[in-house]
Protein backbone atom coordinates (compact mmCIF):
# COMPACT_ATOMS: atom_id res chain seq x y z
CA UNK A 1 0.00 0.00 0.00
CA UNK A 2 2.34 2.77 1.17
CA UNK A 3 4.88 1.14 -1.71
CA UNK A 4 2.30 2.39 -4.13
CA UNK A 5 1.42 5.66 -2.75
CA UNK A 6 4.97 6.80 -2.94
CA UNK A 7 4.86 5.36 -6.46
CA UNK A 8 1.90 7.43 -7.40
CA UNK A 9 3.73 10.73 -6.24
CA UNK A 10 6.48 9.67 -9.05
CA UNK A 11 3.49 9.49 -11.76
CA UNK A 12 3.39 13.38 -11.22
CA UNK A 13 6.56 13.47 -13.14
CA UNK A 14 5.15 11.57 -15.94
CA UNK A 15 2.84 12.44 -18.86
CA UNK A 16 0.24 9.48 -16.98
CA UNK A 17 -2.73 11.27 -16.64
CA UNK A 18 -6.37 9.49 -15.35
CA UNK A 19 -8.57 7.94 -18.12
CA UNK A 20 -11.76 10.15 -19.29
CA UNK A 21 -13.85 7.62 -17.30
CA UNK A 22 -12.16 8.23 -14.11
CA UNK A 23 -13.51 11.33 -13.21
CA UNK A 24 -16.42 10.64 -11.43
CA UNK A 25 -14.14 8.66 -9.40
CA UNK A 26 -12.22 11.90 -8.98
CA UNK A 27 -15.12 13.82 -8.05
CA UNK A 28 -16.64 10.94 -5.62
CA UNK A 29 -13.41 11.52 -3.91
CA UNK A 30 -13.26 15.13 -3.75
CA UNK A 31 -17.08 15.43 -2.64
CA UNK A 32 -16.54 12.69 0.37
CA UNK A 33 -13.79 14.15 1.63
CA UNK A 34 -15.54 17.43 1.12
CA UNK A 35 -18.83 15.93 3.14
CA UNK A 36 -16.59 14.05 5.63
CA UNK A 37 -15.01 16.83 6.71
CA UNK A 38 -18.18 19.28 7.09
CA UNK A 39 -19.87 16.61 8.64
CA UNK A 40 -16.87 16.61 11.05
CA UNK A 41 -18.07 19.95 12.13
CA UNK A 42 -21.36 19.26 12.83
CA UNK A 43 -20.34 16.17 15.21
CA UNK A 44 -17.08 17.70 16.72
CA UNK A 45 -15.03 15.22 16.03
CA UNK A 46 -12.45 15.33 13.61
CA UNK A 47 -10.26 11.72 13.56
CA UNK A 48 -12.49 9.47 11.60
CA UNK A 49 -12.65 11.96 9.42
CA UNK A 50 -9.01 12.67 8.42
CA UNK A 51 -9.03 8.89 8.35
CA UNK A 52 -11.51 8.50 6.07
CA UNK A 53 -9.77 11.12 3.26
CA UNK A 54 -6.85 9.36 4.09
CA UNK A 55 -7.94 5.62 2.94
CA UNK A 56 -9.65 7.45 -0.16
CA UNK A 57 -5.94 9.14 -1.39
CA UNK A 58 -4.10 5.66 -0.89
CA UNK A 59 -7.19 4.00 -2.63
CA UNK A 60 -6.96 6.51 -5.54
CA UNK A 61 -2.70 6.26 -5.45
CA UNK A 62 -3.09 2.33 -5.80
CA UNK A 63 -5.95 2.84 -8.61
CA UNK A 64 -3.79 5.08 -10.63
CA UNK A 65 -0.34 2.90 -10.08
CA UNK A 66 -2.40 -0.57 -11.26
CA UNK A 67 -4.04 1.46 -14.56
CA UNK A 68 -0.37 2.84 -15.28
CA UNK A 69 1.20 -0.42 -14.98
CA UNK A 70 -1.49 -2.18 -16.99
CA UNK A 71 -1.45 0.34 -19.58
CA UNK A 72 2.68 -0.37 -19.84
CA UNK A 73 2.61 -4.32 -19.60
CA UNK A 74 0.51 -4.09 -23.11
CA UNK A 75 3.51 -2.48 -25.08
CA UNK A 76 6.30 -4.21 -23.11
CA UNK A 77 6.51 -8.15 -22.66
CA UNK A 78 9.87 -7.71 -20.38
CA UNK A 79 7.66 -5.95 -17.82
CA UNK A 80 4.49 -8.39 -17.91
CA UNK A 81 7.24 -11.32 -16.87
CA UNK A 82 8.72 -9.63 -14.06
CA UNK A 83 4.57 -8.93 -12.62
CA UNK A 84 4.53 -12.50 -13.28
CA UNK A 85 8.11 -13.20 -11.26
CA UNK A 86 6.43 -10.60 -8.74
CA UNK A 87 3.32 -12.16 -8.31
CA UNK A 88 4.96 -15.66 -7.57
CA UNK A 89 7.13 -13.84 -4.78
CA UNK A 90 4.34 -12.37 -2.89
CA UNK A 91 2.10 -15.65 -3.59
CA UNK A 92 4.49 -18.34 -3.04
CA UNK A 93 5.49 -17.96 0.71
CA UNK A 94 2.45 -17.70 1.77
CA UNK A 95 1.18 -20.84 -0.01
CA UNK A 96 3.82 -22.65 1.52
CA UNK A 97 2.92 -21.78 4.95
CA UNK A 98 -0.86 -22.43 4.11
CA UNK A 99 -0.27 -26.08 2.66
CA UNK A 100 2.10 -26.45 5.88
CA UNK A 101 -0.94 -25.42 8.02
CA UNK A 102 -2.94 -27.79 6.41
CA UNK A 103 -0.95 -30.62 6.94
CA UNK A 104 -0.49 -29.68 10.33
CA UNK A 105 -4.49 -29.08 10.74
CA UNK A 106 -5.41 -32.73 9.20
CA UNK A 107 -2.72 -35.06 9.59
CA UNK A 108 0.36 -34.15 11.65
CA UNK A 109 -1.41 -32.39 14.48
CA UNK A 110 1.67 -31.03 15.49
CA UNK A 111 1.09 -27.43 16.06
CA UNK A 112 4.19 -26.66 14.68
CA UNK A 113 2.42 -24.21 11.87
CA UNK A 114 1.25 -22.06 14.57
CA UNK A 115 4.47 -21.35 15.85
CA UNK A 116 5.35 -19.87 12.37
CA UNK A 117 1.96 -18.31 11.46
CA UNK A 118 2.45 -16.75 14.82
CA UNK A 119 5.77 -14.99 13.53
CA UNK A 120 3.49 -13.38 10.85
CA UNK A 121 -0.20 -13.45 12.43
CA UNK A 122 -0.80 -11.51 15.93
CA UNK A 123 -3.67 -14.21 15.78
CA UNK A 124 -3.49 -17.38 15.23
CA UNK A 125 -6.48 -19.97 14.07
CA UNK A 126 -5.59 -23.22 15.55
CA UNK A 127 -6.95 -26.17 13.03
CA UNK A 128 -7.59 -22.89 10.20
CA UNK A 129 -5.80 -22.38 6.71
CA UNK A 130 -5.02 -18.40 7.24
CA UNK A 131 -1.60 -18.14 5.49
CA UNK A 132 0.40 -15.10 6.61
CA UNK A 133 -3.17 -13.33 6.66
CA UNK A 134 -4.42 -12.02 9.75
CA UNK A 135 -7.36 -13.76 9.58
CA UNK A 136 -8.73 -16.97 7.50
CA UNK A 137 -11.43 -14.79 5.34
CA UNK A 138 -8.29 -12.89 4.20
CA UNK A 139 -6.16 -15.61 3.27
CA UNK A 140 -9.53 -16.59 1.12
CA UNK A 141 -9.76 -13.12 -0.52
CA UNK A 142 -5.39 -13.69 -2.19
CA UNK A 143 -6.24 -17.30 -2.72
CA UNK A 144 -9.33 -15.94 -4.80
CA UNK A 145 -7.71 -12.72 -6.38
CA UNK A 146 -4.33 -14.82 -6.97
CA UNK A 147 -5.86 -17.67 -8.21
CA UNK A 148 -7.67 -15.92 -11.21
CA UNK A 149 -4.06 -13.80 -12.15
CA UNK A 150 -2.04 -17.30 -12.23
CA UNK A 151 -4.71 -18.82 -14.14
CA UNK A 152 -4.81 -15.73 -16.51
CA UNK A 153 -1.38 -15.70 -16.48
CA UNK A 154 -1.18 -19.80 -16.89
CA UNK A 155 -3.70 -19.52 -19.96
CA UNK A 156 -0.67 -16.26 -21.23
CA UNK A 157 1.81 -19.18 -21.74
CA UNK A 158 3.87 -18.96 -17.94
CA UNK A 159 2.72 -22.27 -17.61
CA UNK A 160 5.41 -23.87 -15.90
CA UNK A 161 6.17 -21.27 -13.90
CA UNK A 162 2.58 -20.61 -12.43
CA UNK A 163 0.79 -24.21 -12.59
CA UNK A 164 2.20 -25.73 -9.21
CA UNK A 165 1.32 -22.38 -7.48
CA UNK A 166 -2.17 -22.57 -9.32
CA UNK A 167 -3.02 -26.29 -8.51
CA UNK A 168 -1.67 -24.85 -4.67
CA UNK A 169 -4.31 -22.60 -4.66
CA UNK A 170 -6.87 -24.17 -6.03
CA UNK A 171 -6.05 -27.22 -3.21
CA UNK A 172 -6.26 -24.88 -0.35
CA UNK A 173 -9.30 -22.70 -1.37
CA UNK A 174 -11.45 -26.12 -1.23
CA UNK A 175 -9.89 -27.16 1.95
CA UNK A 176 -9.72 -23.81 3.40
CA UNK A 177 -13.56 -24.21 4.40
CA UNK A 178 -13.82 -20.89 4.40
CA UNK A 179 -17.71 -20.23 4.03
CA UNK A 180 -16.85 -16.66 3.37
CA UNK A 181 -14.55 -17.38 0.39
CA UNK A 182 -17.12 -19.87 -1.25
CA UNK A 183 -19.38 -17.54 -1.12
CA UNK A 184 -17.69 -14.45 -2.67
CA UNK A 185 -16.60 -17.17 -5.41
CA UNK A 186 -20.03 -18.05 -6.05
CA UNK A 187 -21.52 -14.38 -5.73
CA UNK A 188 -18.50 -13.59 -8.27
CA UNK A 189 -19.99 -16.08 -10.74
CA UNK A 190 -23.97 -15.67 -10.17
CA UNK A 191 -22.65 -11.71 -11.07
CA UNK A 192 -20.82 -12.99 -14.18
CA UNK A 193 -23.56 -14.99 -15.53
CA UNK A 194 -25.47 -11.86 -15.21
CA UNK A 195 -23.17 -9.41 -16.96
CA UNK A 196 -21.07 -11.89 -19.50
CA UNK A 197 -21.63 -11.74 -22.80
CA UNK A 198 -19.51 -14.91 -23.96
CA UNK A 199 -19.59 -18.11 -21.64
CA UNK A 200 -22.53 -17.76 -20.02
CA UNK A 201 -23.45 -21.09 -20.43
CA UNK A 202 -20.12 -22.43 -19.22
CA UNK A 203 -19.92 -20.01 -16.05
CA UNK A 204 -23.54 -20.91 -15.42
CA UNK A 205 -22.37 -24.37 -15.37
CA UNK A 206 -19.28 -24.10 -13.13
CA UNK A 207 -21.52 -21.92 -10.56
CA UNK A 208 -23.94 -25.35 -10.69
CA UNK A 209 -21.34 -27.29 -10.42
CA UNK A 210 -19.25 -25.06 -6.76
CA UNK A 211 -22.97 -24.99 -5.29
CA UNK A 212 -22.91 -28.87 -5.37
CA UNK A 213 -19.56 -29.07 -3.94
CA UNK A 214 -20.14 -26.60 -1.06
CA UNK A 215 -23.40 -28.08 -0.83
CA UNK A 216 -22.55 -31.68 -0.70
CA UNK A 217 -18.50 -32.39 -0.94
CA UNK A 218 -17.54 -29.73 1.71
CA UNK A 219 -19.33 -31.50 4.74
CA UNK A 220 -18.06 -34.77 3.53
CA UNK A 221 -14.78 -33.62 3.47
CA UNK A 222 -15.45 -32.21 6.64
CA UNK A 223 -16.37 -35.28 8.34
CA UNK A 224 -13.95 -37.66 6.15
CA UNK A 225 -11.31 -35.39 7.51
CA UNK A 226 -12.43 -35.68 11.24
CA UNK A 227 -13.01 -31.79 10.82
CA UNK A 228 -14.27 -29.52 13.87
CA UNK A 229 -14.49 -26.48 14.88
CA UNK A 230 -16.87 -23.21 15.16
CA UNK A 231 -16.89 -22.90 11.38
CA UNK A 232 -18.30 -26.34 10.62
CA UNK A 233 -22.01 -25.11 11.66
CA UNK A 234 -21.84 -23.12 9.48
CA UNK A 235 -21.83 -25.82 6.40
CA UNK A 236 -25.60 -26.85 8.13
CA UNK A 237 -26.82 -23.92 6.71
CA UNK A 238 -29.06 -23.11 9.76
CA UNK A 239 -29.18 -19.13 9.40
CA UNK A 240 -31.28 -18.68 11.93
CA UNK A 241 -28.91 -20.64 14.06
CA UNK A 242 -25.95 -18.87 13.07
CA UNK A 243 -26.99 -15.44 13.42
CA UNK A 244 -27.37 -15.80 16.86
CA UNK A 245 -24.68 -18.29 17.60
CA UNK A 246 -21.83 -17.19 15.45
CA UNK A 247 -20.18 -13.69 16.39
CA UNK A 248 -18.50 -13.52 12.49
CA UNK A 249 -22.05 -14.71 10.84
CA UNK A 250 -23.94 -12.08 13.07
CA UNK A 251 -21.70 -8.88 12.39
CA UNK A 252 -21.27 -9.63 8.38
CA UNK A 253 -25.00 -9.55 8.50
CA UNK A 254 -26.17 -7.24 10.68
CA UNK A 255 -23.42 -4.49 10.63
CA UNK A 256 -24.21 -4.06 6.50
CA UNK A 257 -28.06 -4.19 7.71
CA UNK A 258 -27.35 -1.14 10.08
CA UNK A 259 -25.38 0.70 7.27
CA UNK A 260 -28.38 0.21 4.81
CA UNK A 261 -30.75 1.54 7.99
CA UNK A 262 -28.77 4.42 8.09
CA UNK A 263 -29.01 5.16 4.91
CA UNK A 264 -32.74 5.15 4.89
CA UNK A 265 -32.23 7.34 7.81
CA UNK A 266 -30.45 9.89 5.73
CA UNK A 267 -30.83 8.91 1.93
CA UNK A 268 -29.01 12.11 0.15
CA UNK A 269 -26.20 13.20 1.50
CA UNK A 270 -25.92 10.07 4.54
CA UNK A 271 -23.86 10.24 7.34
CA UNK A 272 -20.74 11.09 5.69
CA UNK A 273 -17.45 9.60 5.26
CA UNK A 274 -16.11 7.39 8.66
CA UNK A 275 -18.77 8.34 10.75
CA UNK A 276 -21.08 5.04 10.18
CA UNK A 277 -20.44 4.71 13.99
CA UNK A 278 -22.23 7.37 14.87
CA UNK A 279 -25.61 5.72 15.16
CA UNK A 280 -24.30 2.40 14.78
CA UNK A 281 -24.97 1.31 18.95
CA UNK A 282 -28.49 3.16 19.25
CA UNK A 283 -29.61 1.02 16.18
CA UNK A 284 -27.86 -2.41 16.77
CA UNK A 285 -28.99 -2.15 20.37
CA UNK A 286 -32.37 -1.26 19.03
CA UNK A 287 -33.25 -3.56 16.44
CA UNK A 288 -30.36 -6.92 17.17
CA UNK A 289 -29.88 -6.53 21.05
CA UNK A 290 -29.51 -10.39 21.04
CA UNK A 291 -26.02 -9.74 19.49
CA UNK A 292 -24.47 -8.00 22.82
CA UNK A 293 -23.86 -11.60 23.83
CA UNK A 294 -21.00 -11.91 21.46
CA UNK A 295 -17.72 -10.33 23.15
CA UNK A 296 -16.41 -8.57 19.86
CA UNK A 297 -19.49 -6.83 19.50
CA UNK A 298 -20.23 -6.09 23.36
CA UNK A 299 -17.27 -4.15 22.92
CA UNK A 300 -17.48 -1.99 19.82
CA UNK A 301 -21.53 -1.27 21.15
CA UNK A 302 -20.44 0.10 25.21
CA UNK A 303 -16.08 0.94 24.90
CA UNK A 304 -15.65 1.67 21.26
CA UNK A 305 -18.26 2.37 19.30
CA UNK A 306 -15.76 4.77 17.06
CA UNK A 307 -14.33 1.64 15.90
CA UNK A 308 -17.22 0.05 14.70
CA UNK A 309 -17.46 -0.32 10.54
CA UNK A 310 -20.57 -1.62 8.03
CA UNK A 311 -17.80 -4.70 7.31
CA UNK A 312 -19.45 -3.93 3.68
CA UNK A 313 -18.10 -1.37 0.99
CA UNK A 314 -21.82 -1.17 -0.57
CA UNK A 315 -23.38 -0.60 2.91
CA UNK A 316 -20.61 2.19 3.62
CA UNK A 317 -20.97 3.94 0.22
CA UNK A 318 -25.17 4.47 0.77
CA UNK A 319 -24.80 5.05 4.97
CA UNK A 320 -21.76 7.47 4.53
CA UNK A 321 -22.76 9.14 0.82
CA UNK A 322 -25.79 8.80 0.39
CA UNK A 323 -27.83 8.58 -3.12
CA UNK A 324 -25.40 11.53 -4.29
CA UNK A 325 -22.23 9.36 -3.52
CA UNK A 326 -22.89 6.47 -4.53
CA UNK A 327 -24.59 8.05 -7.98
CA UNK A 328 -21.10 9.27 -8.20
CA UNK A 329 -19.18 5.59 -7.33
CA UNK A 330 -21.46 3.55 -8.99
CA UNK A 331 -20.90 5.95 -12.15
CA UNK A 332 -17.35 4.95 -12.19
CA UNK A 333 -18.24 1.33 -11.40
CA UNK A 334 -20.36 1.39 -14.93
CA UNK A 335 -17.04 2.95 -16.57
CA UNK A 336 -15.27 -0.03 -15.53
CA UNK A 337 -17.45 -2.66 -16.26
CA UNK A 338 -17.52 -1.08 -19.89
CA UNK A 339 -13.49 -1.67 -20.04
CA UNK A 340 -14.10 -5.15 -18.60
CA UNK A 341 -16.53 -6.22 -21.91
CA UNK A 342 -13.67 -6.87 -24.38
CA UNK A 343 -12.17 -10.50 -22.23
CA UNK A 344 -13.89 -13.08 -20.51
CA UNK A 345 -11.32 -12.78 -17.72
CA UNK A 346 -11.85 -9.05 -17.17
CA UNK A 347 -14.95 -9.65 -16.87
CA UNK A 348 -15.06 -12.36 -13.82
CA UNK A 349 -12.35 -10.14 -12.60
CA UNK A 350 -14.79 -7.08 -12.44
CA UNK A 351 -17.69 -9.59 -11.11
CA UNK A 352 -15.15 -10.60 -8.06
CA UNK A 353 -14.65 -7.53 -7.49
CA UNK A 354 -17.84 -6.27 -6.58
CA UNK A 355 -18.05 -9.60 -4.25
CA UNK A 356 -15.00 -9.35 -2.70
CA UNK A 357 -16.35 -6.39 -0.86
CA UNK A 358 -18.76 -7.99 0.88
CA UNK A 359 -16.41 -8.15 3.84
CA UNK A 360 -14.57 -5.38 3.63
CA UNK A 361 -14.99 -1.66 3.78
CA UNK A 362 -11.87 -0.05 3.56
CA UNK A 363 -11.42 2.17 0.29
CA UNK A 364 -7.83 1.51 0.83
CA UNK A 365 -8.68 -2.29 -0.09
CA UNK A 366 -5.68 -3.28 -2.21
CA UNK A 367 -7.05 -6.30 -4.02
CA UNK A 368 -9.90 -3.90 -4.75
CA UNK A 369 -8.52 -1.42 -7.01
CA UNK A 370 -4.97 -3.82 -8.12
CA UNK A 371 -8.17 -5.56 -10.35
CA UNK A 372 -10.01 -2.19 -10.99
CA UNK A 373 -7.29 -0.78 -12.03
CA UNK A 374 -5.64 -3.87 -14.43
CA UNK A 375 -9.67 -4.26 -16.01
CA UNK A 376 -9.20 -0.55 -16.73
CA UNK A 377 -5.07 -0.42 -18.02
CA UNK A 378 -6.71 -3.17 -20.31
CA UNK A 379 -4.33 -5.89 -18.72
CA UNK A 380 -6.62 -8.42 -19.53
CA UNK A 381 -7.40 -7.59 -22.57
CA UNK A 382 -6.64 -10.22 -26.08
CA UNK A 383 -3.63 -9.69 -27.53
CA UNK A 384 -2.63 -9.40 -31.11
CA UNK A 385 -2.00 -12.85 -32.56
CA UNK A 386 1.55 -11.98 -34.27
CA UNK A 387 2.44 -10.00 -30.77
CA UNK A 388 1.31 -12.88 -29.09
CA UNK A 389 3.51 -15.33 -30.77
CA UNK A 390 6.44 -13.20 -30.52
CA UNK A 391 5.71 -12.92 -26.55
CA UNK A 392 5.66 -16.69 -26.14
CA UNK A 393 8.73 -17.86 -28.04
CA UNK A 394 11.08 -15.35 -25.33
CA UNK A 395 8.50 -16.31 -22.20
CA UNK A 396 10.21 -19.76 -21.07
CA UNK A 397 13.82 -18.74 -22.16
CA UNK A 398 14.07 -15.54 -20.73
CA UNK A 399 11.73 -16.34 -17.78
CA UNK A 400 14.61 -19.15 -16.75
CA UNK A 401 17.39 -16.55 -17.15
CA UNK A 402 15.89 -14.15 -15.21
CA UNK A 403 14.95 -16.53 -12.44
Amino acid sequence: MFPMFAASLLLFFTGFRFRPGDTLLLIFAAYSIGHSLLASVGYGETGSSVKHAITLLFGLSMYRVSVYIAEQSKLDPALRRQIVLSLLIGLVPPLAVGLLQMLDAYVLHSGLSGTLTALFSEKVYRGRIQMLSGEPSWAGIHLLSGGLLLLYLYKEGYRKLTLVPLIGTALLLVLSFSAYAYSVLLTALLIYVLIANRHRGRMFLALAGIVLVVAVGVPFLLETLSVSGYFTDRFQFDFGHLIRADNSFFIRVVFPAIGMMEFAHHPIFGVGGGFYYREFADLLVRHFEYGLKFTEVSNLVNDHPEMATSRNLWSKLFAEEGLVGAFLFLGFMVAAFRSSRGSVYAQFAYALCVALVMNFDSYSFVNFWLLIGWIRGGFFEDRPAVRAAEWDTQNGRELRRTA
